[in-house]
């Protein structure tokens, strides 16, 4: 490794961003930015040379892609795309949330529905989603009309921000969909029953923010 290449020489997928790296933390030899980040020389090396089997780059593995993740400040979807530019690693597949029961678009008792799933394509693991049918027409109206026999699908990881539509548990045990801003949780059409802004006091929990809508499933 301590051969000098010139910079045609430098045909790895992330040559560019490893050296820069290196100028930045002053290292001058590939085994110092290897030894500093944890990660194989070899593969350091591999990774700035180019080395390949056929016509494709020596891939590492998703631990190293993390530590790479982390030394060159890319994230590691970034760096699965450019090794894979086929799509052969993390592709999405179609898995089947589970809808776990009824939602109300105003203030309605969760309830239990038959055992039903929502297909959806996700890359990786999707535990994180969960499905609600949507009873009421609280929030069919705006950009993104939520109406009554939709599906929802939620990600229980995230817990929305302003300008978010979310699920959210109330304190008296009722669910809701409703858009979140300004301190409280809004009904984007009001004229339907139930109160059109619920104060964030009176929710114990944000289930989690909605990613999609399938219409009337």
């Amino acid at each position: 490794m301590g051969r000098t290449r010139t910079k045609e020489a430098l045909e790895g997928p992330f040559a560019k961003e490893i050296i820069k790296k290196m100028k930045e933390m002053g290292f001058r030899k590939l085994e110092e930015f290897a030894d500093y980040y944890n990660i194989g020389r070899t593969t350091v090396y591999s990774l700035v040379i180019g080395r390949k089997i056929g016509d494709k780059y020596i891939k590492p593995s998703l631990d190293t892609l993390t530590k790479l993740s982390l030394a060159l400040e890319i994230p590691v979807e970034q760096l699965i795309e450019r090794l894979y530019p086929e799509g052969s690693f993390l592709t999405k597949k179609e898995v089947g949330v589970p809808i776990i029961g009824y939602v109300g678009g105003g203030p309605s008792q969760l309830e239990e529905i038959e055992e039903r799933t929502v297909p959806v394509r996700v890359k990786g693991d999707a535990r994180h989603l969960a499905a609600f049918k949507v009873r009421g027409n609280s929030m069919c109206a705006g950009k993104r009309p939520i109406c009554h026999g939709d599906v929802i699908i939620v990600n229980t990881e995230d817990k929305g921000h302003p300008g978010a539509i979310v699920v959210a548990r109330l304190e008296n045990g009722e669910y809701v969909v409703k858009l979140l801003k300004n301190g409280a949780l809004y009904s984007t059409n009001p004229e339907e029953n139930g109160p059109p802004v619920i104060p964030l006091d009176q929710v114990a929990e944000i289930v989690g923010r909605v990613v999609e809508v399938r219409s009337r499933l």
